[in-house]
């Protein structure tokens, strides 16, 4: 039976009354069903909410309150469902507010559609038409990997405009630069963030004078429950990694713009253990050909051998 999945990204946030709307509105014979996110853990059961819903073939609409970090929030949640193959119909902004955030998911969401909800505690009249439509063709469903090859999520690179020197500039500037990059890019290596910020700063080489206002920034934002921080002793890169809050450990994507040494080693050991999974023999090389890169150099030997190690160890 069709299956519709409505996943907060905002923990508490109530979607009862979308469920019951689109349960008076879907298609005959379609289920709905709400989490409180992809990772959540599934009741009276083991794994994650994800998982569960894989196993039951279904669509997620990401429901998502508008305001500040509407974005972040539900374009994360739409790349880590269709990460692991799950299809998604739509995004629900819900509420007032993020007029800029609005657009931003509108450009990023791919094909799912994006719907207004003005009142989260009136949805019928603003789903009608959505939930009426062939809800079921809205995304292509994932296609299988080649043997020996895994799917990886696109990489969303932040967009580089002119911000202010993290030498003179306050907290108030340098702040919600650092959690615009983390919230496109992360998990991002703190060493990548700040020569992202200092690069558009016009920075050439990332000081330690301009590395300490920017690592202030960083555990500002962590304070702030905005961002997490993987610290140095916990990790076995040797320095710290940046996600947005509540978002997945672990994201597995495309190359981009990265070298390979600036992909958090989590993410490589992680792309290898999929890579055996498909079958994969030689994982170094096996690693090199998904990210497009051909050399194995000394120094990407190395590297991938500190990822093998990890991989091994979990």
């Amino acid at each position: 039976m069709p299956e519709l999945l409505l996943v907060s990204t905002t923990q508490g946030f109530d979607v009862r009354d979308l469920v019951r709307a689109l349960e008076r509105q879907a298609p005959e014979g379609v289920t709905v069903r709400s989490a409180p996110g992809l990772l959540a853990p599934v009741r009276d059961g083991d794994g994650f909410v994800r998982d569960a819903a894989r196993a039951r073939g279904a669509t997620v609409v990401v429901v998502a309150p508008g305001g500040p970090d509407l974005a972040s929030h539900a374009l994360l949640t739409v790349e880590g469902a269709r990460s692991v193959g799950l299809p998604v119909a739509a995004v629900v902004i819900a509420g007032p507010g993020g007029a800029d955030q609005r657009a931003v998911v509108r450009e990023h969401a791919g094909a799912a559609d994006v719907v207004e909800l003005p009142d989260p505690q009136a949805p019928s009249s603003a789903v009608a038409a959505w939930a009426l439509r062939d809800w079921a063709a809205a995304e292509p469903e994932a296609t299988s990997a080649a043997p020996g090859q895994v799917a990886l999520a696109p990489y969303s690179a932040w967009e580089q405009h002119p911000v202010p020197d993290p030498r003179a500039a306050g907290r108030g500037a340098i702040d919600p630069v650092l959690a615009e990059i983390v919230a496109a890019e992360g998990p991002i290596l703190a060493s990548r963030a700040y020569a992202l910020y200092n690069k558009a700063s016009g920075g050439k080489k990332l000081t330690s004078i301009a590395r300490a206002p920017l690592s202030s920034a960083a555990y500002r934002l962590r304070m702030a429950g905005r961002i997490e921080i993987v610290r140095a002793e916990d990790g076995a890169q040797g320095e710290e990694v940046l996600r947005v809050a509540g978002s997945p450990v672990v994201r597995v994507r495309e190359l981009g713009p990265r070298a390979l040494d600036e992909v958090p080693l989590d993410e490589v050991a992680e792309l290898m253990e999929r890579l055996t999974l498909a079958g994969a023999d030689d994982l170094k090389r096996a690693v090199l050909d998904t990210y497009g890169l051909v050399r194995l150099t000394a120094k990407a030997d190395e590297y991938l051998e500190r990822a093998l190690d990890l991989a091994g160890s979990t």
